[in-house]
């Protein structure tokens, strides 16, 4: 009898006392792990458990009291032994978080994800994604920064336009009654306990659903019957949510090393800052400070809060809403062109809240930057449904005529394996001089131009590492080679 070795022994160990291939777990069909837009659910809950650990260890050094807030996180940046590192982890996981948050939400509106039986799955998942905005909203006070203060003051003025008795309900269970050390003590008590604990709670609501149902089908007509296959959860899942821990933790390392966060300005009772809300909130506050939205007065501010409320509510309650039958979306244009009109809409409302801070923006401005985009955008959708404009193929059907029966057949190239490597450290390289780029065009004004320069370079990047990733990588059968790897490794398959 073959004796094992002590890496197939720790593998079996950890099988017997965790049962991991008895667990409730459902195996996953094998294209999801080819597609990592399946997964960046699970890369999500990576960043809240991320940031949540930083998160605690911050909480043994700051102190929630408008008189020694920013102190303590001064102190932290400047004395703690490597305390600026993890308040950087904790800021960078958060944005992360809420990032591809917004990336999970787009995904299945996309690939329609909320058809039955998947509704009240849906549902939760909007809710944790308002929870994720809250927790971003309350944590921006806890340093007492002037900027956060005045941002904080300004969601405190879109609570008070709300109807009675809602408004006065939120004012209060936000603000108490109004003093400084109970908005920062109840900020920190939203941001700490209640809404981590909220979060948690529909997590596991959600994780059940999703092990019930299992991963939404692919909208994709041409999936191989090969990629169909299940794979079990242990050890091909679950190296493969380590693959995914170790490139966020490294990526999330490398941004707080590199791009580390500063200290904002105190807050001075008495002292009038420009509210200038998080990345994540700039649309919502370029909207709200519009030269006709103040125009209008009290008025054009509830038109603005009715309207943020009431779609919020038809995404909410989306699955009961939509009842198209088509399930492709080639078969919906307009109904793709609405999502595509709601990234375009909170890139320029987020850049032109960036380039005009301190002033309104012009009623021409806000005018145009919703109208241009709305007809071309709608345009070429109906272009498409009169069928003058030939689709370009979905990307997902592209990856799935990348066959496991090609990928084994073609043979490994030593020198296409190298110029494949340094192609995929020169995207990273050229993404890393993209943000410098657009940093440096926001806080330090060096022209529009770098700033459109800076873009292109971070998209170009981007499309590079992808392409080297998921279709170079797939093309020389090198992520089947890991497989193949990891179960002789493990002994299974």
């Amino acid at each position: 009898m073959q004796c094992k070795s002590l890496i197939e022994r720790f593998a079996d160990w950890l099988d017997e006392n965790f049962g991991f291939t008895k667990t409730i777990l459902r195996p996953a069909p094998e294209y999801s792990l080819r597609n990592p837009s399946y997964w960046l659910g699970a890369i999500a809950v990576i960043a809240f458990f991320t940031a949540g650990i930083a998160g605690i260890i911050l909480l043994q050094y700051y102190e929630p009291n408008p008189d020694t807030a920013w102190e303590s996180v001064s102190r932290i940046v400047v004395e703690v032994p490597f305390g600026n590192l993890i308040r950087n982890i904790h800021i960078y996981s958060a944005f992360s978080m809420i990032f591809v948050t917004f990336l999970h939400f787009m995904r299945n509106y996309f690939v329609i994800a909320y058809r039955r039986p998947r509704e009240l799955m849906w549902i939760v998942g909007m809710l944790m994604g308002l929870a994720t905005l809250m927790m971003g909203f309350t944590g921006y006070l806890l340093p007492w920064y002037a900027l956060s203060y005045a941002a904080v003051g300004f969601g405190i003025t879109i609570i008070k336009h709300l109807p009675q008795p809602l408004s006065g309900f939120l004012e209060y269970l936000v603000s108490g009654y109004g003093t400084d050390a109970e908005l920062l003590r109840r900020f920190f008590t939203f941001h700490t306990v209640l809404l981590p604990a909220l979060i948690i709670i529909l997590l596991a609501v959600k994780l059940h659903i999703f092990e019930v149902h299992g991963i939404t089908e692919p909208v994709s007509r041409n999936i191989p019957e090969e990629e169909k296959k299940l794979v079990p959860w242990f050890p091909n899942i679950f190296l493969y949510f380590v693959i995914l821990i170790c490139v966020y933790v490294a990526s999330i390392l490398t941004a707080s090393i590199i791009y580390p966060f500063g200290i904002h300005e105190k807050y001075t009772p008495g002292v009038v800052t420009i509210p200038m809300p998080e990345w994540y909130f700039m649309w919502t506050y370029a909207i709200a400070k519009t030269e006709f939205i103040e125009v209008l007065g009290s008025t054009g501010f509830s038109i603005f809060i009715s309207t943020i409320i009431v779609i919020t509510l038809i995404f909410i309650f989306l699955p009961f809403i939509d009842k198209w039958k088509d399930k492709h979306p080639s078969e919906r244009p307009f109904f793709i062109a609405v999502g595509v009109w709601i990234i375009v809409q909170i890139g320029l409302m987020t850049y032109l809240a960036w380039v005009t801070a301190g002033s309104y923006i012009p009623t021409e401005t806000a005018i145009l930057s919703i109208i241009i985009p709305t007809i071309i955008i709608f345009l070429a959708a109906y272009l498409y449904r009169l069928k003058l404009i030939k689709p370009p193929e979905l990307v997902w059907e592209k990856f799935s005529k990348l066959r496991i029966a090609n990928q084994q057949s073609s043979l490994f190239n030593r020198k296409k394996y190298i110029w494949t490597s340094i192609r995929f450290l020169l995207s990273l390289m050229c993404a890393g001089l993209s943000f410098r780029i657009i940093y440096g065009s926001l806080t330090q004004s060096i022209g529009f131009g770098w700033f459109i320069l800076g873009i292109a370079l971070l998209i170009l990047s981007s499309i590079e590492s992808f392409k080297t990733i998921y279709i170079q990588d797939l093309k020389m059968g090198n992520i089947g080679r890991r497989l193949k790897f990891f179960e002789r490794w493990f002994m299974v398959g």
